[in-house]
């Protein structure tokens, strides 16, 4: 039982992220996009704080030294990344949103040739274009009466292609800096943002109604979604490795669907499922290793 513990933790990780988009849609109408992203990160941070502060204190010089990069990474992730794709929520499906997040590991191998010089094969070239052709056929499938896109598939693409741009900007993180350090920074720095625009309030947000439900909703993605998730991974990463862990994030659409389902009364249509399966036939083309790689990686 102890060794496969591992892979039962793994489990865990991706089911609270898929809950993540499943609370922001089921709560889409009664909590602005910024007020639910601050108070979630404000009380992870609350939670956070204690276990680390001792971290945090012994690596604060590394943390000022790598300001301008840290806070890079801190706005391309904690920051953005729930106010963009919460504000998509309010306009589109979980299920379709949880198929244009799927698309993430593209985005990166399509960044990576383009900022970073990474190689392109055809195979990796054909993947990407198979894979974005979905998403395209996903959002042209969602066109209105009046032939407009759907706002909410954008401002969902919009985080995705953010998130893989703070994946790619993590090669330039310090080593030295630990994770806790690190993820309690760009948390504090995610709180510190969230609360500048709320204090401006472009989207003229309500304040964060006072009720069981909206303080649940607060409570699952500020415990479960983010910390609980985080440790989890970390811990499946570190007994298991990265490639093997990795291989959990698929199941992300597949319980998104399923709660989806459950909870918001939503089903899969034959355009998800068309675009669902060219978007996972263009990961495997784009991120399948050729076997030579495979054979000279150590681990």
């Amino acid at each position: 039982m102890a060794r496969s513990w591992p892979y039962i933790v793994l489990l865990l990780p991706p089911l609270f992220w898929a809950g993540n988009f499943i609370v922001g849609r089921a709560f889409s109408s009664d909590l602005g996009a910024i007020t639910m992203s601050f108070h979630r990160w404000l009380l992870a941070f609350v939670l956070l704080l204690p276990v680390t502060f001792q971290t945090v204190r012994v690596e604060l010089p590394i943390i000022l030294r790598n300001l301008p990069i840290l806070s890079l990474l801190a706005l391309l992730s904690v920051a953005s990344f729930n106010v963009l794709l919460y504000l998509g929520l309010r306009h589109t499906e979980a299920t379709n949103a949880l198929l244009i997040n799927s698309s993430i590991p593209v985005w990166i191998v399509l960044f990576g040739v383009i900022f970073y010089g990474d190689s392109l094969t055809t195979r990796r070239g054909l993947g990407i274009t198979i894979s974005l052709g979905g998403v395209s056929f996903l959002i042209l499938s969602d066109l209105n009466d009046h032939l407009q896109i759907n706002s909410g598939d954008l401002w969902v693409i919009s985080s995705s292609i953010g998130w893989a741009l703070y994946s790619l900007t993590l090669r330039k993180k310090p080593s030295e800096l630990s994770g806790l350090g690190f993820l309690t920074y760009i948390v504090f720095f995610g709180v510190c943002f969230n609360g500048l625009l709320l204090c401006i309030n472009p989207l003229n947000e309500p304040p964060l109604p006072m009720n069981l439900d909206t303080l649940f909703a607060i409570g699952y993605v500020a415990v479960f979604a983010s910390l609980g998730a985080y440790i989890c991974w970390n811990y499946g990463v570190a007994q298991l490795g990265a490639q093997v862990a990795g291989q959990y994030i698929h199941l992300m659409p597949l319980y998104g669907v399923v709660l989806a389902f459950l909870f918001l009364n939503e089903s899969l249509t034959s355009n998800h499922w068309i675009a669902g399966l060219l978007i996972a036939t263009g990961l495997i083309l784009a991120l399948r290793q050729p076997k030579r790689d495979l054979a000279s990686d150590p681990s």
